[in-house]
């Protein structure tokens, strides 16, 4: 009977031990079940965020970027000289007695279809610079990246 009672306590202790590690484990996982819930609350705050204001702030910094200004402007300049242009050809067909060449019209640029096509092209291939910048912040918390956000729109705070 000794030798019974001695195999009972021990698969007694075995259980029990067994039993302690299972309520360790769970101890551990719930205490990593609240870290992922927290880390999952952030997640879906961070996509709300972006949703709303980050898509907002985002194109705020596109249409402010002095790239975007630059190659806009250049576009108009040109596209309003190419319109020049052709305002002066008109005017000599219609007025071809007095003035022996469209290029002889005071105003008339020659150049101004060759700066519309690269203001074109410039406007295809431009870059946005302060956009490299948002990137950096993919790693900060969203508590960094809404501060940047608010901040107001100019190239020093980017």
């Amino acid at each position: 009977m000794g030798e019974l009672e001695r195999a009972r306590d021990k698969a007694i202790e075995s259980h029990r031990a067994t039993i302690d590690e299972a309520k360790s484990m769970l101890t551990r996982c719930d205490g990593e079940m609240v870290e992922l819930y927290a880390l999952v609350s952030e997640l879906m705050l961070t996509k709300q965020w972006f949703l709303t204001d980050g898509v907002v702030w985002v194109v705020k910094l596109v249409h402010q970027s002095p790239e975007l200004e630059k190659v806009v402007a250049d576009l108009v300049n040109s596209v309003n000289a190419v319109g020049v242009n052709e305002g002066i050809k008109q005017g000599f067909q219609a007025a071809k007695d007095t003035i022996r060449s469209a290029e002889e019209v005071l105003r008339y640029d020659e150049g101004a279809k060759d700066v519309l096509d690269a203001a074109i092209k410039a406007f295809d291939n431009f870059h946005i610079s302060v956009l490299g910048k948002v990137t950096d912040l993919v790693d900060k918390p969203l508590s960094v990246i809404k501060q940047m956000s608010e901040r107001p729109i100019v190239k020093e705070n980017y």
